[in-house]
């Protein structure tokens, strides 16, 4: 049985380790993955520009590098190693020595550019002029003759006259906007006194209240029912959601206006609209469809922005089951642990990234919701002593994973998680595997028959099923900075802990942190800050403690084999590892900064919840760290829930 375990995880580990290894290939190789790797001691550099968070139209650009070095004898045969994005030419003291012209495909290509003369021994002057396409310009140059190689030291102009010192391409200025907010240092203390009444009231109630010595169950005979914490978090949910349709502004949310569009598309037309009708028209229409009723009905009798705003009915109500599918996941994962099902209740109601994506029109709150029902029909389907499910249990399964996939091509993914449920599970119930293909196919056959129709239409229209996704660069008629990508972005954090807001611009990690626990992309409003802004970026610093507790809940899952919620705490943990290798892939294929953020991850908000409970528990058997964390989680709560309460009208 051991032997049998270990066949499969070296099994999967090695798919694992194929499949990543195929698609680093991709990006080195590939000339519409704008990655930029140093080689040989030289760096890719660029034109020190100030970064711009508004998109730019489809069109190319130029700038030229110069050089100039001293040599003390001459050289012959001398080679300069060159990579360009995108064409370049390269002149040598006054004279033309390379020139690639309008092949912008072949710009991974490492050019050999032999100098057809003696270098003479004194000083000399290298220029190379880079064209562009929907990118900012940047070359990388060596040659190992002249001691030669780019860097800080090389001059960048974009004009041939006004000159200034390069800048590396790794070195991503972070948007200049961002400094005009408050750091998340200077927001904590203006918050710090109404934290610190919180976090004094709550560690006295936990401090000094009559606890319980058995661990396994709740902490304290007065603790609430995790169900009465789930209405009152329902209630307060509600109340922000109804208080930010009067007062938000109508223009907040990302890419509103093309969601709007496409509502509009179906009023108007009465039919669905492909993907080059519209900004937004590449989405399946299940959102859309379910939005253009209501939207046909208020535009009859109020001004558009009055139905903008009504329209996040929709997205409101997505939310609020949301939070009812965190409560039955935690009830369900936690059985005899209250207390951590109360942790786990308000995690997910008021992870920020819940709480402000369903405030405005957008459709990742309805396939969010789907995601979120579907993991908790997989996770009722992992845990220790399952019961055999029937065929009809799958044939939901099916059915809502064919509704998420008529809401959002991020559904996708859920393909081969559901294929490794169903067989974990025919192992929990001890059948043979061959059991697990008939509910492998009613999901799947069913799941088609909800939402194949759509695909198979962009397929024989489009000549792709999903236009708009994998096709990005070729599609998209506009491009934002930073135009490419480097292993920095990937491997560093960025500005999240101390400037959160445009801290993504940076980094993956700086984008992922900032749009999971703040608004850091500011709902795509570029001019002001919707939401309080010293509670919002606050939380840059109090979700530590929330992050810690996943961190904790995920070191203790792989090295505790006795916790009995185990299998849904590894279930959490691969659901979001895989949307972070999908939104990574993403970020390599699509450089631009809005591409890519936390709410894409909004259907894994039972994972998040379960995790964040888990690893509080350790914190939790002590009095005294007991009431400190709780009072601190407390704050972190009271925290999140001020930062998108709208007080004033917009």
């Amino acid at each position: 049985m051991v032997n049998k375990k270990l066949f499969t995880v070296v099994l999967v580990a090695l798919a694992i380790v194929v499949l990543v290894g195929l698609r680093l290939k991709f990006y080195i190789q590939s000339p519409d993955v704008i990655l930029l790797i140093d080689r040989a001691g030289a760096q890719w550099i660029k034109y020190d520009a100030e970064f711009e968070l508004d998109a730019k139209p489809s069109s190319q650009t130029k700038s030229e590098f110069k050089y100039t070095f001293n040599t003390n004898k001459k050289i012959d045969d001398a080679t300069i190693y060159m990579q360009a994005l995108k064409i370049a030419q390269v002149s040598f003291d006054g004279r033309t020595i390379f020139f690639l012209k309008d092949k912008f495909d072949q710009w991974k290509r490492m050019h050999q550019i032999k100098i057809p003369f003696t270098v003479e021994a004194g000083f000399h002057e290298i220029i190379i002029s880079v064209i562009s396409e929907n990118s900012h310009p940047a070359v990388m140059a060596y040659s190992e003759a002249l001691h030669v190689s780019t860097g800080k030291d090389w001059l960048a102009s974009e004009d041939g006259k006004r000159w200034r010192m390069a800048v590396t391409a790794s070195q991503i200025k972070e948007a200049a906007i961002s400094r005009q907010f408050p750091s998340s240092v200077d927001a904590l203390i203006k918050i710090l006194p109404s934290l610190v009444l919180v976090f004094t009231v709550v560690l006295i109630i936990v401090l000094f209240a009559p606890g319980q010595k058995d661990r396994e169950k709740t902490f304290y005979s007065w603790m609430p029912e995790p169900s009465q914490v789930r209405w009152v978090l329902l209630l307060l949910w509600a109340a922000v959601s109804f208080n930010n349709m009067l007062k938000l502004n109508f223009q907040v949310g990302p890419d509103i206006w093309g969601h709007i569009e496409y509502i509009d598309y179906i009023v108007a037309k009465g039919s669905l609209p492909l993907f080059p009708e519209g900004w937004q028209m590449f989405h399946p229409p299940l959102n859309y469809i379910l939005s253009a009723p209501l939207y046909a009905l208020l535009i009859k009798w109020l001004d558009l922005p009055s139905v903008v705003k009504m329209m996040g009915i929709i997205p409101v109500i997505c939310g609020l089951l949301q939070i009812e599918i965190v409560y039955r996941t935690a009830r369900l994962v936690f059985t005899e642990r209250k207390d951590l099902q109360i942790i786990a209740i308000v995690a997910g109601s008021l992870i920020p990234v819940h709480t402000y994506v369903c405030q405005y029109v957008g459709n990742e709150p309805l396939v969010a919701f789907f995601i979120s029902l579907v993991i908790f029909l997989c996770i009722s389907l992992v845990v220790p002593n399952p019961q055999e499910r029937t065929y009809g249990y799958f044939f939901l399964l099916g059915f809502i994973w064919g509704l998420a996939l008529l809401s959002k091509m991020t559904a996708i993914l859920l393909a081969p998680v559901l294929v490794f449920v169903v067989v974990f599970h025919t192992r929990l119930v001890k059948k043979p595997l061959k059991y697990s293909l008939r509910p492998i196919m009613i999901i799947f056959c069913v799941s088609i028959l909800i939402a194949g129709w759509y695909y198979l239409r962009n397929y024989i229209m489009l000549g792709n099923p999903f236009p708009g996704v994998f096709d990005a660069l070729q599609v998209m008629q506009w491009w934002q900075d930073p135009g490419y990508r480097t292993l920095s972005q990937l491997l560093s954090f960025g500005q999240a802990l101390s400037w959160p807001v445009y801290a993504g611009v940076t980094s993956f990690w700086g984008m992922f942190y900032s749009t999971l626990w703040l608004d850091g992309l500011n709902s795509g409003v570029a001019d002001f800050i919707p939401w309080n802004i010293n509670f919002m970026n606050a939380g840059a610093l109090l979700a530590l403690l929330p992050s810690l507790f996943m961190i904790t809940a995920m070191i203790a899952a792989l090295l505790n084999k006795d916790i009995k919620y185990r299998n849904a705490l590894i279930f959490s943990m691969a659901m979001i590892a895989l949307f972070l290798a999908a939104m990574i892939d993403m970020y390599m294929a699509c450089p631009v900064y809005s591409r890519t953020k936390a709410g894409y991850t909004l259907g894994l908000l039972p994972c998040y919840a379960l995790l964040i409970a888990a690893g509080a528990e350790p914190f939790l058997r002590y009095r005294i760290t007991r009431a400190v964390v709780i009072a601190l989680f407390i704050c972190w709560a009271f925290a999140a829930y001020s930062a998108y309460f709208v007080v004033r009208f917009q």
